[in-house]
């Protein structure tokens, strides 16, 4: 036998092994329609994290001259975006075996709608996403409204700005119920559940996030959207009353790092918030009335600042008389310690004692007064 007869066996084996890689089916597709064609092309970027806005490009998708696209990936199911050169994302929950049909049409930069085809779990993201945006605005955005345009007014009725600040807080946790009642309704274990866990809070709630993590396990095994949303629940029962506080070492406004250790006191308030936060800036008030009538009495401050601007930050705590520990990363939501203290939205707060235990949560107006009154009167 001479050397080519040899080969020739070996040579169909690699072309069909090749022939076989070449036809493995993808994971999962995605074709779609951009209308009108005003772009050349998308970012296909998977959401890695979303509570810390880490995210990996996957793929530069160019759109032909009739604003079509397409891909096919081998990548394991999760939360994708399509990125619109208007910095627009549409958030798709992708499965295994789907094959998507997007359909964009912008009518202009802040008008954009999307259809989405062949993927349950893209339409039910979309769908909530459509709820939320609607329940924010009804419930949140419109008080916002009302206190901008009093705040623009001739005359500025601070009592009723304070007012409408504090319903502002009140309907933002309407809105996180109407929120729940939705994904319990309509989400089940399709893989946009992970991203609405973004606004999972709440001690009431834990046994149902739980049982959303428990029944996704069951269905989404060994994902890595599967092992953060275990991770997210694990955060909020860590940091419920009674859990322990997680260790914080911040830098002051001089560059001077100050622990969370080296400040607290009988009783400490971890504030998280931020300049912009109008709720946030209008509890300086009372904040400043606590910790003058109690700090000689053992009651601490740490503020926790999530803003992203120096000068702003600084502004702010002037301002408002903040005096007492101020510390921030400038990292706004990414800050280590809005994660570890799962925060991801303002104003949030935590009450703990000498040992590092928490006794209370998310205390706004009586009911931070109430309770830290009856705590400093034991004493």
């Amino acid at each position: 036998m001479n050397l080519s007869s040899k080969l020739l066996p070996l040579s169909f084996f690699l072309l069909s092994m090749l022939s076989c890689t070449e036809k493995k089916a993808p994971l999962f597709s995605i074709q779609g329609t951009v209308s009108p064609v005003t772009m050349k092309y998308i970012i296909l970027q998977r959401e890695d994290d979303i509570e810390r806005k880490i995210t990996t490009v996957i793929d530069t998708l160019f759109i032909a001259k009739d604003g079509t696209f397409h891909t096919d990936k081998n990548l394991e199911p999760n939360v994708y975006s399509l990125v619109l050169d208007t910095d627009k994302r549409v958030m798709l929950a992708i499965d295994k075996g789907q094959r998507l049909t997007v359909k964009i049409t912008a009518a202009d930069s802040e008008n954009i709608e999307v259809s989405v085809q062949g993927s349950k779990d893209a339409q039910a993201l979309l769908a909530y996403e459509a709820f939320r945006k609607k329940s924010l605005d009804r419930l949140v955005q419109s008080v916002r409204r009302k206190v901008k345009a009093i705040k623009e007014s001739e005359h500025p009725d601070e009592a009723n700005i304070g007012e409408l600040e504090r319903l502002e807080i009140e309907n933002y946790e309407k809105h996180l119920d109407e929120l729940n009642a939705f994904i319990k309704k309509n989400m089940g274990t399709t893989v946009g559940l992970y991203a609405t866990s973004i606004r999972w809070k709440g001690a009431s709630n834990l046994s149902f996030f739980d049982s959303l993590a428990t029944a996704f396990e069951a269905a989404h095994p060994n994902l890595e959207v599967t092992k953060k949303l275990r991770e997210k629940v694990t955060r909020l029962q860590q940091t419920s009353v009674g859990g322990t506080a997680a260790t914080i070492e911040m830098k002051t406004a001089d560059g001077t790092l100050l622990s969370l250790a080296s400040v607290k006191k009988k009783y400490t308030l971890i504030d998280f918030w931020a300049s912009w936060c109008g709720p946030c800036r209008s509890e300086s008030k009372i904040l400043n009335t606590l910790y003058e009538k109690y700090h000689d009495k053992g009651f601490e401050i740490y503020g926790v600042s999530l803003d992203d601007k120096r000068d702003k930050w600084l502004k702010a705590i002037e301002k408002d008389h903040r005096n007492w520990p101020n510390v921030s990363s400038l990292e706004a939501f990414k800050t280590k310690a809005a994660y570890d203290y799962a925060v991801t939205s303002l104003p949030m707060n935590y009450l703990i004692d000498a040992e590092n235990k928490i006794i209370g949560k998310n205390l706004h107006e009586d009911e931070l007064v109430k309770l830290l009154g009856e705590l400093i009167s034991k004493d």
